[in-house]
């Protein structure tokens, strides 16, 4: 089968982070056997130089079409239907250009609302099926925004089949009466994440938490717990925070006012080798988020087989339980605290190795790229049926 997955766009040095949930689903079903393209239209306002233009990227058995011409940000006043027509066009070049090395694909497949909003004009124009999986926090904003709602009733009655990463998320969306039908497929985990046995017993116990240093992430909520049971945790601890972002300096301030600048440490953004690593070292997973869909953070913890403590937001409860977690109220400090304290003193009862298994048997790459080509298949069948 031949795909072009519409994203966000593709990882850099500069920016590994940004479209890596999209090129770790393309490479999954590239190991099945599908033929992959990824296709993106870069609209965002960075302070660097970028290249103007349609970029081809080949990255090991992957090829990625990325086109940059002007950051979202000066259309922003606009009306919609231009700013439409502006993206749907480039688009649409990097869509030509992948067509004439790689041929028509069988199915396009968007993730998140705005570059599934761009692939709808593809779908119309040269009538292929479009599968959309939709990631967005937006659309849990209750009151719905009016824009967001324009925005999506004027994209899901065109995609074929709509996915949602947690049921929370379908059910909100299913709030926006769209004529389309929503399945449920989950954010995957790679197999680079997997357990290993430590065998020094003389580190201090280890917490880690990972995600980008913003506000809703709630690491300041993570802070406050630690600083209210700093003196019953053993004599030897410490928090590692994984990860970049403008609360940085916040975040650094709040733990020396604290004085806890011995045990908790902002270790900043780190590649997913070192991820791996720094989680396998760890005793516990913390995640303290203000709002998710359906936390890849989360996944790759258990993967490495860490117990979580994780706020009770999207679709948590659709991973964790009681055999590998437990679960506190959003913004909830105080049942933060206990919980830290309650696994610490049970870390005996949650058993890694059978915590990493289940994760991988549940959420694996090959596990969701195999749910994912059935959908495809499917979506393709019925739509030579309806022509």
């Amino acid at each position: 089968m031949k795909i072009f997955v519409i994203a966000r766009g593709y990882p850099s040095q500069k920016d590994p982070t940004w479209g890596c949930f999209e090129k770790d689903q393309a490479e999954a079903l590239y190991k099945l056997g599908h033929q992959v393209v990824v296709l993106s239209v870069d609209t965002r306002f960075r302070f660097y130089w970028r290249k103007l233009g349609i970029q081809h990227i080949k990255d090991n058995h992957l090829s990625a079409y990325n086109i940059f011409l002007f950051p979202y940000a000066l259309l922003f006043f606009l009306p919609q239907r231009i700013k439409d027509y502006f993206y749907a066009w480039q688009l649409e070049r990097v869509y030509k250009r992948a067509v004439n090395t790689y041929g028509t694909p069988d199915i396009l497949y968007s993730h998140y609302l705005m570059c599934t909003r761009m692939a709808v004009h593809l779908r119309k124009k040269y009538a292929l099926p479009l599968v959309a999986m939709e990631h967005w926090s937006a659309l849990n904003i209750r009151p719905i925004p009016k824009a967001i709602r324009k925005l999506v009733e004027n994209t899901y009655p065109y995609v074929d089949q709509l996915l949602a990463v947690s049921e929370p998320l379908k059910k909100n969306i299913l709030d926006f009466q769209v004529p389309t039908t929503i399945s449920v497929v989950h954010n995957m985990v790679g197999k680079e994440f997997h357990y290993t046995p430590t065998t020094n017993d003389d580190r201090p116990l280890t917490f880690v938490s990972t995600g980008r240093l913003v506000y809703g992430k709630g690491f300041d909520l993570l802070i406050r717990a630690f600083e209210k049971i700093r003196h019953q945790l053993p004599p030897k601890w410490k928090v590692m925070i994984i990860g970049g972002g403008e609360e940085k300096t916040a975040l650094q301030q709040q733990i020396n006012n604290l004085n806890l600048q011995e045990n908790i440490q902002l270790v900043g953004q780190q590649n997913k080798t070192e991820i791996v690593q720094l989680l396998q070292q760890s005793d516990i997973f913390v995640f303290p988020s203000r709002g998710e869909n359906f936390s890849v953070s989360v996944l790759e913890a258990l993967a490495c087989g860490l117990p979580v403590i994780a706020s009770i937001c999207g679709g948590i409860r659709e991973c964790i339980d009681e055999k590998n977690g437990l679960l506190f109220p959003v913004d909830d400090v105080e049942t933060l605290a206990s919980s830290i304290i309650y696994m610490t003193k049970h870390l005996d009862q949650y058993h890694r190795e059978s915590i990493a298994q289940d994760c991988q048997e549940r959420f694996s790459s090959e596990v969701i790229a195999k749910q994912l080509t059935r959908i495809f298949e499917h979506t393709i069948k019925n739509t030579k049926e309806n022509q």
